[in-house]
């Protein structure tokens, strides 16, 4: 039944997306993840916030995530784009995958991404030494993060690199197969407060976050880009889970081009942040979505159109100033 639920819920906000009249609006397209997903879910809600209260015909496209969808900002295949902020920043400043920089904006921001090590409770392993000759899942082709995070970790750790094992995944469900069927020791993760596969993992004994401490984190973050930020996954977030775990943030953004106009900017920023109550019948993750989280840690300058609208509602302190005095250093 849930699974029919999210289905309907889906398609019933494709369904009103679609049916609003594109006459006399300016059109403009979304870039998203598939179909189903919480960036997709997210993003339909929008177009119609978008559409219903700042006048222009908005329409999501799934381009398959964070970097394709920048991907597909840059080349001017949509207006507007969902995106994790080690991505946009890796654009902003030309790093790999990007050939070149790109002059991506922020305009709002909502839920964080954490991203950790879990452990295989039947490994036995308990400190960062005892995964030497291990094997560890540690790439993912769509999530560069997890291999720096991953280097970082043996950086902060002193680990010999060339006697572990690293190895790659397409996707979290073969991570979680991998960690159920005992054939890795360890994983690089992305996770959220909550997660149902990482809930499993616990309720069922298999799985368990590393005791990162703080220090290490903070170690390890000197060898990271600034995109991320110190995040904690706070005790009880799943069962079993009795100490709050250091982990690694990255937020989630929506962005667009520095040439979008300050008008069209201030306006999706307004539709999207100035009806809360609305927004947030869409999916749990868009309560999120507010000035005060779109605010914090950004990786990125924020577009003037959005900083006009923080202004408006007197969220934009002077310390915003220097902090997109700094961002726009590049």
């Amino acid at each position: 039944m849930k699974g029919l639920r999210t289905t309907l819920v889906v398609t019933g906000l494709m369904a009103a997306s679609a049916a609003v009249p594109a006459a006399a609006q300016q059109a403009i397209t979304i870039g998203t993840s598939s179909i189903g997903s919480v960036f997709y879910v997210i993003s339909v809600g929008m177009s119609k916030m978008i559409t219903e209260h700042a006048g222009l015909n908005a329409t999501v496209q799934p381009l398959g995530g964070s970097y394709p969808n920048l991907f597909g900002l840059e080349a001017g295949k949509v207006d507007f784009a969902m995106a994790n902020s080690l991505s946009q920043f890796d654009q902003y400043n030309g790093r790999k995958p990007f050939k070149k920089s790109f002059d991506v904006r922020i305009v709002a921001q909502g839920q964080p991404n954490f991203r950790t090590l879990v452990i295989r409770t039947k490994s036995g392993i308990t400190r960062a030494d005892e995964l030497v000759g291990r094997t560890i899942i540690a790439k993912r082709r769509a999530l560069p993060e997890l291999e720096i995070i991953a280097d970082a970790f043996i950086k902060a750790y002193g680990l010999p690199k060339d006697r572990m094992k690293l190895v790659a995944t397409v996707n979290t469900g073969q991570v979680i197969k991998a960690m159920r069927a005992g054939t890795v020791d360890a994983a690089f993760y992305p996770v959220a407060a909550k997660q149902p596969a990482m809930s499993a993992l616990y309720h069922d004994g298999i799985g368990h976050f590393f005791p990162l401490t703080k220090d290490k984190r903070d170690e390890m973050m000197k060898h990271m880009p600034k995109a991320f930020w110190p995040g904690e996954m706070p005790a009880g977030s799943f069962p079993g889970q009795t100490e709050a775990v250091p982990m690694f943030g990255l937020n989630t953004s929506f962005v667009t081009g520095v040439n979008t106009s300050e008008e069209t900017a201030y306006k999706v920023t307004k539709a999207i942040l100035g009806h809360p109550k609305e927004f947030n019948t869409f999916h749990a993750a868009a309560r999120q979505w507010t000035p005060q989280r779109s605010l914090s840690n950004p990786s990125v300058p924020f577009h003037p159109g959005a900083i006009r609208y923080f202004k408006e509602i007197g969220a934009w302190t002077a310390e915003h100033d220097r902090q997109q005095a700094e961002l726009l250093k590049r």
